[in-house]
C-alpha cells in the first residue's frame, strides 16, 4: 500500500507540475502579446515573454507526443525537436540583446567624436544595416551654421557611401541625462528615405534607452512612395 500511495503522490505531483508549467507559459505568451507596445523603456521584455511562452508550449506538446510513442525514429525526432527549439530560443534572446547593446554602445562612442565647437552639444548615432553591419556618425558643425550636419545624417551618408541601402535600426544619444531625446525633424525625413520600418533607440548617456519607431516619430510622412508613378 505504501508503494502504491507513493506512486499516486508522485503522479499527482507530476500532473500539478505540468499544469503549472502550462499556465506559466501560456500566461507569459499572453502577457507579452497584450503588452507588446506598452513597454518602451525595456522593449524586449514582451518579445522575450512571447518567445519563451511559445517555445515552451511547443516543447511540452512535443514531450507529450513523445511519451505516447514507442521508442523509434519518430520518438527520437521529437527529442531532437525539443532540444532544437530550446536552443533556438536561448540563442535568439542572447543574440538579439547583444545586437541592441552593441548598437547603443557604438552610438555612445560616436558621440565622443562629435565636432561641436559652437553648440557644445555632442550627438552620436549608430545605424544597423539589414546585413548586421553597424555604421556610426556624429554631428559636424560649421562656422556657417546652416552647413552643420547632424549625427544621424552623417551616419546615413557614410552608410550609403559604403554601399548600404537597407537599414533596420538606429540608436541616437546626446549629453542630456534626464530625458530621452529624438532626432530632429530633418533627420527623421532623411531616415524615411530609406524605409518606414526603423526601430529607433533613444539613448541616455548612462546607456539606458527607450525604443520607439520612425512611424511614431514621423506620422503621415512624405516618402519616396509618394513620388511613384501610377
Amino acid at each position: 500500500m505504501m508503494a502504491a500511495e507513493r506512486v499516486g503522490v508522485y503522479k499527482a505531483f507530476i500532473v500539478m507540475l505540468n499544469l503549472t508549467a502550462w499556465m506559466v507559459l501560456i500566461a507569459a505568451a499572453g502577457l507579452g502579446t497584450i503588452n507588446f507596445h506598452e513597454c518602451p523603456v525595456q522593449p524586449h521584455i514582451p518579445t522575450y515573454l512571447i518567445v519563451i511562452g511559445a517555445c515552451g508550449v511547443i516543447s511540452l506538446m512535443l514531450a507529450y507526443l513523445k511519451n505516447t510513442l514507442h521508442e523509434g525514429a519518430l520518438s527520437q525526432l521529437c527529442t531532437v525537436s525539443i532540444f532544437c527549439i530550446l536552443l533556438f530560443s536561448i540563442c535568439w534572446m542572447l543574440t538579439d540583446d547583444m545586437a541592441v547593446a552593441e548598437l547603443v554602445a557604438k552610438c555612445l562612442q560616436a558621440r565622443e567624436l562629435a565636432y561641436c565647437p559652437y553648440s557644445h552639444f555632442p550627438v552620436g548615432a549608430a545605424i544597423l544595416t539589414s546585413g548586421g553591419t553597424i555604421i556610426t556618425g556624429c554631428n559636424v558643425e560649421n562656422a556657417s551654421y546652416g552647413l552643420t550636419v547632424c549625427a544621424e545624417r552623417t551616419a546615413i551618408q557614410r552608410a550609403v557611401a559604403e554601399g548600404h541601402r537597407s537599414f533596420t535600426a538606429i540608436a541616437v544619444t546626446c549629453d542630456i541625462k534626464d530625458s530621452f531625446v529624438g532626432p530632429c525633424g530633418a533627420c527623421r525625413q532623411v531616415l524615411m528615405e530609406f524605409g518606414t520600418e526603423w526601430d529607433i533607440y533613444l539613448t541616455k548617456p548612462d546607456g539606458s534607452y527607450k525604443k520607439t519607431s520612425l512611424r511614431d516619430l514621423l506620422p503621415l510622412a512624405f516618402s519616396p512612395a509618394h513620388l511613384a508613378k501610377d
